[in-house]
């Protein structure tokens, strides 16, 4: 054999060699930090800091806590003596400074971070900064629509004399304005028959958790290499396509579909007939808002939430490879293109979060969790800064620019 040969051979023998010692390293560091993550499963954590409402059908109960313990944060939740997360504040307004009330579901109550990162703190933080004497009051609980923070602010937020009212809207508080139930907790239905509307299922039904157990606990999923299950999880997040189209060649089994939702529904276009209702019900319930706060002598405003799925074209690429939605009949700015209609017939200031939040996202620097559909603390940091300049900017709120 000639010496290059034998040269070429050995040194393919050593990259061989090291590529395996390499692999195998990767493999076992792998498999120890998945015997020691966090599970990441929700175990009704709400139940232990929440109580029956026959108004709102759940409140958060005064001086309650909780550890959140999921795969990506671990908190230590509490709730002060008025039921409300953030520091204690009295009813009584103190002289010269301006108060903000955001009503909204769990982006507000924001379970998963610790208080100092929510959405409310930094932007109280950050109207401080711009000279502004004002406190911002968390009226967030998690689970909550719509018609239950218009419920709240009408028996409980409204106490706290705000300037300016803030109600954060997800998309999927849409589907549940027209019922009676979410995700088998009882909760109210407004009856817009009258004006103001009225509760048309109160006293709201309590809560019964033996009908609705916590789901069985699935066998652990045996993984054959922890190397290929990371490359899978990168490619699930950054190109479902390309995942697929290697599913195709025998690598791993393709993405499975799952059955859609009524809140993927929101996105087809035009809009579905059965959703109509939940729509304007959206529409007056927002109009009830605008009444109360108005009569209180505040402002409102409306903060829109996008998914993540809104916010990265990569999540909206998985959404519509594992629900099997059609491009040309969803659209992934519809639901926020609805809500600007609405909140312009009604004549109510809109922030569309959804640029600011864009903007500021990517792989090695994401807004939202992983395996949580929420903010991390980036992102509740950039929503803050955003919302800072639309209500300085707006003149919410008095000696505010």
């Amino acid at each position: 054999m000639r010496p290059w040969v034998r040269s070429a051979a050995a040194n393919l023998a050593l990259a061989a060699v090291s590529a395996a010692l390499v692999l195998g390293a990767a493999e076992v560091a792998l498999r120890v930090l998945a015997r020691s993550a966090r599970g990441g499963k929700e175990q009704r954590e709400r139940n232990r800091y929440t109580e029956y409402d026959p108004v709102l059908g759940w409140r958060k109960t005064p001086g309650a806590s909780v550890a959140y313990d999921r795969r990506e944060y671990h908190v230590e939740f509490r709730v002060n003596s008025r039921g409300l997360r953030g520091p204690e504040r009295g009813y009584d307004k103190p002289a010269g400074v301006a108060r903000v009330l955001a009503l909204g579901d769990s982006f507000v109550e924001a379970f998963m971070v610790d208080e100092p990162q929510t959405v409310t703190a930094r932007l109280e933080k950050d109207l401080g900064a711009r000279g502004c004497r004002a406190e911002v009051i968390n009226g967030g609980t998690v689970g909550y629509s719509t018609d239950q923070e218009y419920l709240f602010y009408r028996d409980e937020g409204r106490k706290y004399a705000p300037d300016a009212v803030l109600v954060f809207v997800y998309h999927n508080d849409i589907p549940y304005l027209t019922l009676e139930e979410y995700l088998g907790y009882p909760k109210p239905r407004l009856d817009f028959e009258t004006d103001p509307p009225r509760v048309a299922n109160e006293p709201v039904p309590r809560y019964d958790p033996a009908s609705a157990p916590l789901p069985a606990a699935a066998e652990p999923e045996k993984v054959p290499s922890y190397v290929l299950e990371v490359v899978k999880n990168g490619l699930e997040r950054t190109s479902a396509r390309t995942y697929n189209r290697l599913a195709r060649l025998g690598l791993w089994e393709p993405l499975r579909t799952l059955p859609i939702n009524d809140e993927l529904r929101l996105f087809h276009v035009p809009e579905l007939g059965h959703l109509r209702p939940s729509w304007s019900a959206f529409t007056w319930t927002l109009q009830s808002l605008s009444k109360a706060v108005a009569a209180s002598g505040g402002r409102l405003a409306v903060a829109y939430v996008p998914s993540r799925a809104e916010v990265s074209p990569r999540t909206w690429e998985l959404t519509e490879a594992r629900y099997g939605l059609e491009p040309a009949v969803y659209d992934r700015a519809a639901v926020r293109t609805r809500v600007r209609y609405i909140t312009g017939r009604l004549g109510l200031p809109l922030l569309d979060l959804t640029e600011p939040l864009a903007r500021a996202d990517g792989l090695l620097s994401p807004t939202y969790f992983q395996t949580d559909s929420h903010w991390n603390a980036r992102g509740q940091a950039i929503a803050a800064r955003a919302l800072s300049d639309f209500l300085a900017s707006g003149g919410f709120l008095p000696r505010c620019r």
